[in-house]
């Protein structure tokens, strides 16, 4: 299912009764406190309206939203709400804007809700082919790869499919999906098919998790979204010392980006052989160029 079905009416029903070709493209609609709902595609950025009226959200409604897509038990999202978002079953998210509430120098939860979007997951089979059909090219063994890309681009797409195609390749592999986006685990579904060989540890902290997952599981490689925070990369560093091989994301636009980030750049670039830079978003998974051991091996000529 779609993340805009979960929303309660009127909304839905406007969603819904979108242009066939607008709904098809469409990527996210954002709700903004007393502002117009909008929604955003491949193909442009619309007003949310019914009766050919342009639909605005006000504080209640904004409230109405959060407490039906939690189930109207936010006490037991408080984690997810921290982090800023809501997971929706089928590997959607929802993120939140609003304001942190702050316990022991932490922010531990967050209140007064100005704005939600809701964002489609995708699952595009064959995104990875051209990266793995490239480190097989290169002669090149795969051992750390780090997936780079701005917001949208399609970093988790490609995930997806990489974690698929190493599995049937009869790798074991071991997920850490914190945010259940990856395999989107519910209720005992999975609502991707990432092969037959892979271990999801689901809602797990990455660090957590890929500890728990050497110790226990016995992985060819541990898969983990978005690195980002200090906790992550010394797990990394334990798992490729343990000889396990690791894929990861993070956000970076360039490769220089990932260098001139002091806390970030040139841990990064020690740990990964090899980074794949993604386009612009517009292009979902689409790789723009590869580097490995800091020398770029390939740029995608279009």
């Amino acid at each position: 299912m779609e993340p805009w079905t979960y929303l309660p009416n009127p909304w839905r029903t406007a969603v819904l009764e979108l242009p066939r070709d607008c709904l098809g493209l469409l990527e996210e609609v954002r709700f903004r406190l007393n502002r117009p709902v909008y929604c955003y595609g491949t193909n442009g950025v619309v007003p949310l309206k019914i009766a050919s009226q342009v639909m605005t959200i006000q504080q209640q409604d904004l409230d109405h939203i959060v407490g039906i897509i939690a189930d109207h038990s936010l006490y037991a999202r408080t984690e997810e709400l921290r982090q800023g978002f809501l997971s929706l079953p089928g590997g959607h998210r929802v993120g939140v804007a609003g304001k942190a509430v702050w316990k022991g120098g932490q922010v531990v939860t967050m209140t007064d809700i100005s704005g939600l979007n809701f964002r489609r997951a995708r699952n595009i089979r064959g995104a990875a082919q051209s990266l793995i059909s490239l480190f097989r090219r290169q002669q090149l063994d795969m051992k750390s790869v780090l997936v780079a890309g701005p917001p949208r681009s399609g970093k988790t797409t490609l995930l997806r499919d990489l974690i698929r195609m190493v599995s049937e390749s009869g790798e074991r592999v071991a997920v850490i999906d914190e945010r259940s986006e990856l395999a989107a685990y519910h209720r005992g579904h999975y609502g991707f098919d990432l092969g037959a060989h892979i271990d999801v540890l689901d809602g797990w902290p990455k660090a957590e998790g890929m500890m728990l997952a050497i110790r226990t599981l016995g992985p060819d490689r541990v898969v983990v979204d978005e690195l980002g925070n200090g906790e992550d990369l010394p797990a990394v560093r334990r798992a490729l010392t343990a000889g396990v091989k690791v894929v990861a994301s993070v956000h970076a636009g360039t490769c220089e980006d990932l260098r001139c980030q002091p806390t970030w750049g040139l841990s990064l670039l020690e740990l990964f052989d090899s980074v794949a830079i993604l386009q612009s978003p517009g292009h979902p998974g689409v790789v723009r160029e590869v580097w490995h051991k800091n020398q770029k091996i390939w740029q995608n000529a279009s």
